[in-house]
């Protein structure tokens, strides 16, 4: 006689059932923890580096957003005097910074909001309207010369430099230009054309304001993107020496430049002539010691140091906030550069790749 098990209600235990090769039971007793298939081992990946990209994202935005607040704080100080001077507002140079600000903010809320593999269809009208802009610099009527340079845009009671907008739109083009170009680049000619030829039409735009240092500075993030795309090193080398040696003859061209390049070398030389800006913000970092003498009483931004409120504010921060106030500027620069490139490396694909690079290196 079979002995037949009597299941309890509340036992949770059914009759045995046969472990014969032929029984099912064992295909229908599911596993506590099954392994997950494919589709959802990539979706957790997916997930998995979207939220490393965004860790990384934070290394960006804290530091743009500390160093925005810290300059718009000394450009307050920096330029209160020549603003109250110039202007009669020690308040003046404060506002655009402002307004700017405010612009700058409002252009990133929109874009981090776009896919930039459509931002990367666009730049080509951004370059063309940048490009154009430069050209309307030089016209007479139009554009603004200041120190000997003709640079800006006059917009009402806003001053804009349309260099700094061709430097992006400049960057955006070529990451999407040679991500689409993938394999071919390994052909110098499409290297050359059309990255390297439009650089080269820019570059010549600004030599005729004249502004080397932005001709510079564009042309080695160029020289950043193209090294970092799928084309032979060999070839990049060669565009880059030519790019090096063509500066080079550029500095030494005019003597302007050249008193500039030697002076920055030994300012004493002329000290009350080229080497004169150097050593008074030589002066000014010597004068902030380690704390600084205090924010807004610097003595520097009281015509002594010209450019105080531009080109030389680093100085102005080096006096008023002294060694902690320098160092900390150059960590939060260090540190978006660095996270410009992790973002860079954990791009999924070539396109986001390329402009984190390019961008990142304009601002580095």
């Amino acid at each position: 006689m079979k002995a037949h098990t009597t299941a309890m209600p509340w036992s949770g235990v059914g009759p045995r059932r046969s472990r014969g090769r032929g029984s099912t039971g064992r295909s229908k007793q599911r596993r506590r923890n099954p392994r997950p298939s494919n589709d959802s081992r990539t979706r957790q990946s997916a997930r998995a580096r979207a939220a490393s990209r965004t860790r990384a994202a934070y290394l960006v935005l804290v530091p743009t957003v500390l160093l925005l607040l810290l300059g718009l704080v000394m450009v307050l100080s920096s330029g209160s005097v020549i603003g109250l001077e110039k202007h009669h507002s020690s308040y003046y140079y404060f506002v655009q910074q402002l307004i700017w600000a405010l612009v700058g903010i409002s252009a990133l809320l929109i874009i981090c909001r776009i896919d930039y593999h459509r931002l990367g269809r666009l730049a080509f009208l951004a370059l063309v309207i940048s490009v154009g802009m430069m050209v309307a610099v030089l016209v007479p009527a139009v554009g603004r010369s200041a120190g000997g340079a003709k640079r800006w845009l006059v917009m009402g009671p806003l001053t804009l430099q349309p260099t700094e907008l061709v430097k992006f739109s400049l960057i955006i083009f070529g990451a999407y230009a040679l991500a689409v170009k993938k394999e071919k680049l390994r052909n110098i000619k499409h290297l050359i054309f059309p990255v390297v030829v439009i650089t080269a039409l820019v570059m010549c735009l600004l030599l005729l304001q004249p502004d080397l240092g932005s001709a510079v500075v564009i042309a080695a993030a160029v020289l950043v993107l193209l090294f970092v795309s799928q084309s032979k090193v060999g070839h990049v080398v060669l565009i880059g020496s030519l790019g090096l040696a063509s500066s080079l003859a550029l500095s030494l061209s005019e003597p302007y430049r050249r008193a500039r390049v030697f002076s920055f070398l030994n300012p004493w030389s002329s000290p009350r002539g080229s080497g004169y800006q150097v050593i008074q913000s030589y002066i000014a970092l010597g004068s902030g010691s380690v704390t600084g003498v205090g924010l807004g009483m610097g003595r520097q931004k009281f015509w002594y140091l010209p450019n105080s409120h531009t080109d030389f504010i680093f100085a102005v921060v080096g006096e008023e906030l002294g060694i902690l106030g320098s160092l900390f500027v150059v960590c939060m620069m260090a540190l978006l550069v660095y996270g410009g490139f992790l973002i860079a490396r954990r791009a999924p694909d070539e396109l986001g790749r390329l402009l984190a690079i390019g961008i990142v290196s304009v601002i580095g």
